[in-house]
């Protein structure tokens, strides 16, 4: 045990006697007059409910909270609404998915082994998604109720896509298939951040924006109706999570701008081990699934469409960034080099 408590509280004289006192009857009475702030709260939307924002008022509100350990490390802009959303939205991967329609469509070996590779990479990175908010969430005040509330849905929600891509490779009889190294060595790298908002700036901004491209890639490549609906339902919690993230980094930007080498720094790790992610067995799997087979026409249309993928995934990032009043980081990005090194740079150049 990290903690040994060296008294033997059976033997405590004082506490004894007031439990005896108490259970004759002879109670104090003094919480009667806390002296907290009372105040009467209802929901201003009957059909709603009572939500965070119907709460936000006087010193129960999170408009008024002090920085204590500084609010601004966890904050966001609309964060209790992320909040609200995410408890009114949550899914069952046991009961909402189809997985009895499975067997209807048919699909060839390589099709169902290629994307049983996808959800193998998928529940990888939801698993890590997972422990990244249980690892911050018991070191954030109790005052930020909203943000840990929120950070308790996430971790949900990537328990729960976890769940759903394992599901998915054992239900179409192929199985989980190979981990990938290089993917592991980046996940590593997202729960290594020294403070908050570094590890926030890389799992949402960067990962989960990359994921959150690859979901909706995937739901378009997607081999039967069970497999889009998979996608529909991630889909939702995801651009919530990155919201969040972008919120959060805009917070910082007008309430702590010091920060901004920091979080600079934190990116250029989180994009260095991003690139280093590449491995062979996931883009093939994508270019096989995108182009629907293996014969060489198909490869090269898969090779088209996966390039196209990349591509959005490097603009929407540097349109997250933007949106979140960090367009400075654009310039200094290791991307947009690789990107025209592998030919696929267009695109990014045509969002600067």
């Amino acid at each position: 045990m990290s903690y040994y408590g060296s008294a033997d509280y059976r033997y405590n004289d004082d506490l004894a006697l007031r439990m005896r006192d108490i259970k004759k009857g002879n109670l104090d009475l003094g919480w009667l007059k806390a002296g907290t702030e009372s105040r009467k709260f209802a929901a201003e939307n009957k059909k709603r409910g009572l939500t965070y924002m119907d709460l936000n008022q006087g010193s129960y509100g999170y408009d008024d909270l002090p920085e204590l350990n500084r609010k601004t490390d966890v904050w966001a802009y609309k964060v209790a609404s992320f909040t609200e959303e995410a408890m009114s939205r949550q899914w069952d991967a046991t009961t909402d998915v189809p997985w009895n329609d499975l067997d209807k469509y048919e699909r060839s070996d390589e099709i169902e082994i290629a994307f049983a590779q996808l959800c193998t990479f998928f529940t990888e990175v939801e698993l890590i998604a997972t422990d990244l908010p249980a690892k911050w969430l018991w070191r954030m005040n109790n005052q930020f109720s909203e943000v840990k509330h929120f950070i308790a849905t996430q971790a949900m929600d990537e328990a729960r896509h976890a769940e759903v891509f394992r599901k998915r490779a054992l239900a179409g009889g192929v199985g989980l298939m190979e981990a990938l190294p290089q993917t592991e060595h980046s996940l590593k790298a997202i729960l290594d951040g020294d403070t908050y908002s570094e590890a926030s700036a890389f799992m949402h901004l960067l990962a989960e924006g990359n994921v959150l491209t690859m979901f909706r890639f995937s739901e378009f490549i997607s081999p039967t109706p069970v497999d889009k609906r998979i996608f529909q339902l991630v889909m939702q919690d995801e651009a919530r999570h990155v919201s969040y993230g972008m919120q959060h980094l805009k917070w910082i930007m007008d309430h702590a701008p010091e920060q901004k080498e920091q979080l600079h720094r934190a990116l250029d790790e989180g994009e260095n081990v991003t690139i280093n992610q590449f491995d062979a067995a996931l883009t093939e799997c994508m270019i096989v699934l995108a182009g629907k087979g293996t014969r060489p026409e198909q490869i090269q249309e898969g090779i088209k469409i996966v390039g196209n993928m990349q591509a959005k995934q490097i603009t929407e990032y540097f349109h997250r960034l933007e949106r979140a009043g960090f367009a400075e980081r654009i310039p200094r990005s290791k991307f947009t080099p690789m990107m025209a090194d592998l030919g696929i740079g267009q695109g990014v150049k045509a969002a600067l």
